[in-house]
Formats: structure tokens, C-alpha cells, sequence
């Protein structure tokens, strides 16, 4: 019994704070793929994105940079047009990165799924985790 109270003060304050948590935004955020379209990014060529307080998006495709509007309304989003440099890497890097930015421009809603952030298009959806790091604008 001595133990079973430190034990269920614990477990409610972890509840507390779980259900305080502050509800999640996009614009400020910052985002690193784990999927996209069900694939995993390649080792060594991580994908990442943030959503600033104007409108915009901006991020590393993996092998180039890339931005464009964003228009949020409520769990409803619209990506595009989006504009990248044009760097020229290994063949599996460039599909990689192909792909994943046709499916960002497809994207219309957002939701979040645990500490996920996954944003749906009608041929998949891209999930991603909170990046601590912002990426260069």
C-alpha cells in the first residue's frame, strides 16, 4: 500500500498533464518526416518542414530546399505552389524527394495522431514528428 500511493500520484499528475497540454498550432511549427506515403525517408536524407506565423512553409526535401504559401482553416490546409532550388543529387534521393513533394502539394487536411503530426492527400498521408530545431528560412 506504502507503494500503490507515490504510484497513483504519479500516474495523475502525468493525466493532469497530458490533458493541460496546450492544443497544437501550425503556424510556429516545426516537423521532421518519420513517412510519407508509407515509406520511410532514406538514411542520411532526412525530410523536414516548418510552417511560420505568415502563411508560408519552408523545408529540406532531402536534397533541396523548398517554400510556398500555406492556407490553414481549421483542420482543412492548402499547400502551394511550392518552389525548390535545384540541386542535383543520387537518383534515390531525387524520387525520394519527387514524391514527397507531390504528396505535400496534395495535402487538404491535417490532424494529430499522439505527438504526430500527419497530413492527409488523397494517395497517402505524411507524418512527422516535432522538430526542435527550425530550419534556415
Amino acid at each position: 500500500m506504502k507503494f500503490l500511493l507515490p504510484l497513483l500520484l504519479t500516474a495523475s499528475t502525468a493525466l493532469a498533464m497530458e490533458t493541460n497540454r496546450a492544443p497544437v498550432t501550425l503556424p510556429g511549427s516545426a516537423w521532421q518526416v518519420t513517412t510519407f506515403a508509407g515509406q520511410t525517408p532514406l538514411a542520411n536524407h532526412s525530410i523536414t518542414f516548418e510552417f511560420d506565423s505568415e502563411g508560408n512553409i519552408a523545408g529540406d526535401a532531402s536534397c533541396n530546399r523548398f517554400g510556398g504559401a500555406c492556407t490553414i482553416d481549421g483542420s482543412t490546409v492548402r499547400i502551394g505552389p511550392l518552389r525548390s532550388t535545384r540541386r542535383a543529387c543520387e537518383p534515390g534521393v531525387m524520387q525520394q524527394e519527387q514524391k514527397f513533394l507531390a504528396l505535400l502539394a496534395a495535402v487538404s487536411s491535417w490532424s494529430i495522431d499522439g505527438d504526430a503530426l500527419v497530413l492527409t492527400a488523397p494517395d497517402g498521408e505524411i507524418r512527422a514528428g516535432r522538430s526542435a530545431v527550425q530550419s534556415p528560412q
